[in-house]
C-alpha cells in the first residue's frame, strides 16, 4: 500500500533547521523520522527491498562483510529506497548512517518466521572484548579509514531543498555491544579503566567520523544515537555517565557544532536525571525518543521546549497496536500543546519499526497534514 496523500509535496530543510534551531514558531510544524525500517519504507514507495534495518546497513559497510559485490547492492538499493521514501511522504532529510572501523559484533537475526517479526539484536551476556585481554588484541581502524560512501551516495540521490540527516552509533551504545552489558556492568567496578580505555578509542574515531560527516555539505543533523536508559532509570548511575561518558560526548557534539550543524541526542529509556548535563555539558540541540509509559512527550516539551528541540513522540507501541483513530487523536494532542510554541517536529517516539500497522503510520502523517493545513501553514 503506496502512500496516497504526503505532508507536502516539497523538501524544505531551511525551515526545519529553523525550528530545530528555536529560531521560529510559524508553521508548518514539520514531520521528522530518525529511521524507518526497510519493510516500511518498502510499502510506502513501493520499492523491493532486500535489507530491512539500519544494523543491517551498518553490517554491510564493514570491510569484507562477505559477497561484496552483493553487499554493496544492497547497500545502494537502501539507500535509494530511503531517498524515494523521504521525497514520498514530504520530508525535509533522508537518513543516511555509516559504519567506522570499529571492531564491532555482527548483530544477530531472530529465526522467526515473518519479515514483521525479524529483528537484530545483540548479545548482552557477552561481546567481543568483555576484558583487558581481548582488547590488547583487538584489531581496530585508524581515523584515514573512515569511509563516507554511504553519505556521498545518499547525497547524491537528494531532490532540491532536502539534506540528509546523519545517524551516528554512540559510544556508549558501542561500549555495550563490545564488551556485553553483563561484562561492562562487572568491569565498571573490577577495572573501570578499560570501559575508559575503549570509551576512548571509540571516541577518537567518533570526533574525526562525526567532524567528517558534519562537514559534507549534504549533511543537515546529526542524530547521535544513544540509549542509555532502562524504563525507570538510567542504565547505569547517573555517576558512571558524568565521569565516563558525558565529557566524551560533548567532544563529539564539538565535532558536530565545529562546522554548524545540530546535534541531536536520540536516547531511549527514562535519562531525565542526566538532561541538565545532556543540555548544560554536551550542548545538545535537540532530544529524540519519547515512550508514553516514560515521560510523555508533552512533559518534556514543557519542561525543556524553552531550550532544545523536541523531536518525535508518537509512542512505538500505539504505531503497532493502535487504531488509527486512536493515532490521530493521540497526534493531535501533541500537536496542540508542542506545536504551537515552535522548537517542535512530529513523528514516531522511535523509529517507524516493520512491527508498525502501516495505516497507523499514514494517520499519524495525515494527522499532521490536516493540523497543519488548519491553520493555514500548508
Amino acid at each position: 500500500m503506496t502512500i496516497k496523500t504526503p505532508f507536502k509535496q516539497d523538501a524544505d530543510f531551511h525551515h526545519l533547521l529553523r525550528v530545530i534551531r528555536r529560531e521560529t514558531a510559524e508553521g508548518p510544524v514539520p514531520i521528522i523520522e530518525m529511521m524507518a525500517d526497510g519493510s516500511i519504507m518498502g510499502e510506502v514507495t513501493g520499492l523491493p527491498h532486500s535489507i530491512d534495518a539500519m544494523m543491517e546497513l551498518l553490517d554491510l559497510s564493514r570491510p569484507n562483510p562477505g559477497g561484496e559485490g552483493e553487499a554493496l547492492m544492497k547497500g545502494l538499493k537502501f539507500l535509494e529506497m530511503n531517498v524515494a521514501f523521504s521525497k514520498m511522504v514530504g520530508y525535509d532529510t533522508a537518513w543516511t548512517t555509516f559504519s567506522p572501523p570499529i571492531p564491532r559484533p555482527y548483530n544477530q537475526h531472530s529465526d522467526l518466521e515473518g519479515e514483521s517479526q525479524a529483528r537484530p539484536w545483540q548479545n548482552e551476556h557477552q561481546g567481543t572484548i568483555p576484558d583487558r585481554e581481548s582488547l590488547e588484541k583487538s584489531e581496530w581502524g585508524t581515523v584515514d579509514q573512515i569511509d563516507l560512501a554511504t553519505l556521498e551516495y545518499t547525497a547524491s540521490l537528494l531532490p532540491p531543498n532536502m539534506k540528509s540527516h546523519v545517524t551516528y552509533m554512540g559510544i556508549f551504545e558501542d561500549l555495550r555491544s563490545l564488551m556485553g552489558f553483563e561484562q561492562m556492568a562487572i568491569k565498571s567496578k573490577e577495572d573501570p579503566e578499560l570501559l575508559g580505555e575503549i570509551l576512548e578509542k571509540l571516541t577518537v574515531l567518533g570526533e574525526a567520523a562525526i567532524e567528517r560527516a558534519a562537514a559534507h555539505p549534504a549533511t543537515g543533523v546529526i542524530f547521535y544515537a544513544e540509549d542509555m536508559g532502562f524504563n525507570t532509570s538510567t542504565m547505569m548511575s547517573p555517576a558512571f555517565f558524568r565521569e565516563w561518558v558525558i565529557p566524551r560526548q560533548k567532544r563529539l557534539a564539538d565535532a558536530c557544532h565545529k562546522h554548524g550543524k545540530p546535534f541531536i541526542l536520540h536516547s531511549c529509556g527514562f535519562v531525565d536525571t542526566l538532561m541538565e548535563d545532556f543540555i548544560e555539558v554536551i550542548g545538545i540541540d535537540g532530544f529524540h525518543s519519547f515512550q508514553d509509559t516514560i515521560i510523555p512527550v508533552e512533559t518534556v516539551y514543557r519542561k525543556y521546549g524553552d531550550r532544545i528541540a523536541i523531536l518525535g513522540g508518537v509512542d512505538v507501541d500505539l504505531l503497532a497496536r493502535g487504531s488509527q483513530e486512536e493515532v490521530r487523536t493521540r497526534c493531535r494532542q501533541i500537536l496542540d500543546i508542542c506545536g504551537t510554541g515552535g522548537g517542535f517536529a512530529l513523528g514516531s517516539g522511535n523509529s517507524v519499526t516493520n512491527y508498525c500497522i502501516i495505516e497507523n503510520y499514514y494517520a499519524m502523517i495525515d494527522e499532521a497534514r490536516l493540523w497543519n493545513q488548519e491553520r493555514g501553514y500548508l
